[in-house]
């Protein structure tokens, strides 16, 4: 995978609006090889093992990993898990690249929002 997408997580999320990634203390997963700041990703390790780019291109999308991998400290933690499952299947249909470019310009919604 290019290093140009490294911004795209494979769970859905990204990672430019995390203040971890602002303050430049982590590169995201795919940086660091699924060994991130809070630990092991499981993510990261099953798209690993499926050589898929994200959970989208996965047989079992969504499976119960990727819905139930959230933040429990967060309060729209469940909430955001549903959220990143569109984004893949949105990211599934148009590209990694033109996701980010929507995203950038605007054109696809963000879960602060």
């Amino acid at each position: 995978m290019s290093k140009k997408y490294h911004f795209a997580t494979p769970c859905g999320g990204i990672c430019d609006p995390c203040s971890f990634f602002k303050e430049k203390k982590c590169k995201g997963c795919l940086e660091h090889k699924g060994d991130i700041f809070w630990g092991k990703c499981e993510i990261y390790n099953c798209i690993t093992e499926k050589n898929v780019e994200h959970c989208g291109f996965c047989s079992e999308f969504p499976c119960e990993r990727l819905i139930t991998q959230y933040d429990p400290n967060i309060p729209k933690g469940k909430q955001e898990s549903i959220f990143r499952i569109g984004q893949l299947a949105i990211r599934k249909r148009i590209g990694t690249e033109e996701w980010l470019k929507r995203r950038a310009n605007g054109d696809l919604v963000s879960f602060e929002e």
